[in-house]
């Protein structure tokens, strides 16, 4: 079972640090396999925006841009990166930042043009291995703000070895539960309401396997943007628990299942003909 430390704290933060924490969950039976930070360290790295862009007067693949960081005006950034581009947010490491692998940030002279810095890809700041272009970040991130703040870089990662008697905690309501249970500190439960349905659509559900599945509900949702992005602190907690983030609706269904220990499916309806029948898993061949 792999948890962000900070999902985990939103449900219940005993008062304990990141390694007594580990120590306490080890000494219940729940065996910290490892324990990771979320990034490396580095410092000086800020969300920035492009705010104008113009291709280098000697060299066909740079391009000099204009970045907004939060200052009284924008600092000269020479980059490469093939997805630069106009409002464009991207991390952006100003001069005296230090990243992973000992590599401080320089002014520096490129094609004799001067940059102020250094726009970074995700495996620049040592929290992915994709290197194809600049971490995009979304529109709405604050120009300025310190980027391990803002994408919660401080976070751990646990790695629990669980017990095959340990379902229980499968998820982080669960686990909750169980740090609650150790610590005496108090689980605060994500609030919930109820949702009315705003149409009288409905797919039948036929349930022959009752001992294997005793319970069966499902719910048609209409007017869903497949399309649409997944929330990027939904896309973190997902990613730092070791899925892969697919599509929003996929997302959704694996955030359920991982945050509250209910496996969950989106179908899609118009593919669909009759009721959902589950039935008894056919016989093994002898």
């Amino acid at each position: 079972m792999r948890f962000s430390e900070s999902w985990l704290r939103t449900w219940v933060s005993p008062d304990l640090g990141t390694a007594a924490l580990g120590d306490l969950l080890t000494m219940a039976g729940l065996e910290v396999e490892s324990l990771e930070p979320a990034a490396p360290p580095f410092s000086g790295v800020v969300v920035g925006e492009i705010v104008a862009i113009a291709p280098h007067p000697d060299a066909d693949r740079l391009r000099v841009c204009q970045v907004a960081c939060g200052g009284d005006k924008p600092l000269t950034i020479v980059c490469g990166a093939p997805n630069a581009a106009l409002g464009l947010k991207a991390p952006l490491a100003v001069v005296g930042a230090k990243l992973p692998g000992a590599l401080d940030i320089g002014k520096a002279k490129m094609r004799g043009v001067e940059s102020f810095g250094m726009l970074c890809s995700a495996k620049e700041l040592g929290i992915s291995t994709e290197a194809s272009g600049l971490l995009e970040l979304p529109a709405d991130a604050p120009v300025g703000a310190d980027l391990r703040q803002y994408l919660d870089l401080a976070d751990s990662v646990f790695e629990l070895k669980l017990t095959p008697n340990r379902g229980d905690c499968l998820s982080i309501a669960g686990l909750a539960r169980e740090v609650a249970a150790l610590s005496g500190a108090r689980v605060e439960a994500m609030p919930v309401s109820d949702i009315e349905s705003q149409h009288t659509e409905a797919r039948g559900v036929s349930v022959a396997a009752t001992g294997d599945c005793p319970v069966y509900l499902g719910r048609v949702f209409t007017d869903v943007n497949a399309a649409a992005a997944t929330p990027p602190w939904m896309r973190r907690r997902i990613e730092r628990a070791g899925l892969r983030c697919v599509s929003v609706v996929v997302d959704i269904t694996n955030y359920v299942m991982l945050e509250l220990g209910q496996p969950l499916h989106a179908f899609d309806d118009a593919r669909l003909s009759g009721d959902i029948d589950v039935g008894a898993p056919p016989l093994a061949k002898r």
